[in-house]
């Protein structure tokens, strides 16, 4: 464990459901490798933000409403049209819940594959379920359910380099089990869809949070930053403010941006 090697999150999108001007919707990567979340854009946001398509090793999805799966047609095209024959078999995992699969067969039908011999290759797909951890040589992977109208993951990421972890939600309205499931983290993505007074119609329907209740779950956690994704921008100054009074290491996560974490020391 090389625990001067940090881990690297390049956030794509921050943005809610739909795109804004400069803005694309939740999307980031992990150590230039591994896709969380295949946002509207996210294949040309990778070579903005200087990511290679190409070396994506997974794509986790969090769950399958348009928005986390849009850009997968995108993706495959450009894998199908760069990848050449002396780079050797194509080598991508794709993990998620059950919906995932359907969302697959879609994608393939849309780009008429059958049709084409370069889209012979497809991913290795891994089903995750809550309490069924996933690992591989590069990372560990576990989840548990989260509150929205889908069925969804929210993630723990430890990298075996160095033994960062991560969590990250995706969409969810406050939700007391993902604390556990995140406890200690050294960064928590969490959904802040809603601003801070947003009219409360009861947590099944509402199915995303506020700063405020990421703020909660990050205090309850007991994690060492809250960066919170999934928003849109107006009044996010007061947002942030009333979070911060909850849990003081807490900022949004901006496109574009590149976070590096190490451990923690001691």
């Amino acid at each position: 464990m090389n625990l001067s090697t940090p881990t690297s999150l390049t956030f794509l999108g921050t943005a809610d459901a739909v795109p804004e001007a400069g803005r694309d919707v939740a999307s980031f990567v992990v150590n230039g490798t591994h896709l969380v979340d295949m946002g509207w854009y996210s294949t040309a946001q990778m070579f903005r933000y200087g990511i290679d398509p190409l070396k994506i090793k997974t794509i986790i999805l969090t769950h399958c409403h348009q928005d986390h799966y849009l850009g997968l047609p995108q993706f495959f095209f450009y894998w199908s049209q760069r990848w050449r024959p002396e780079m050797g078999t194509p080598s991508l995992t794709m993990i998620g819940p059950e919906d995932m699969l359907k969302v697959l067969e879609v994608t393939w039908t849309f780009l008429l594959a059958e049709r084409y011999p370069e889209f012979i290759w497809r991913p290795d797909v891994h089903i995750i379920e809550p309490g069924e951890p996933y690992e591989t040589a590069d990372y560990s992977l576990s989840a548990c359910r989260t509150r929205h109208p889908v069925d969804g993951r929210c993630y723990r990421f430890v990298d075996h380099r160095n033994g960062v972890a991560v969590g990250f939600t995706g969409d969810t309205a406050y939700h007391e089990p993902i604390a556990e499931q995140v406890r200690d983290v050294d960064l928590l993505l969490h959904d802040a869809t809603f601003p801070f007074d947003y009219p409360r119609k009861g947590l099944d329907q509402d199915g995303h949070s506020t700063a405020i209740d990421a703020a909660r779950i990050a205090k309850m956690a007991q994690v060492r930053m809250l960066m919170l994704m999934h928003y849109q921008l107006d009044r996010c100054e007061e947002s942030l403010r009333q979070a911060a009074d909850i849990f003081s290491n807490v900022s949004y996560a901006k496109e574009g941006q590149t976070v590096e974490i190490l451990p923690a020391q001691g």
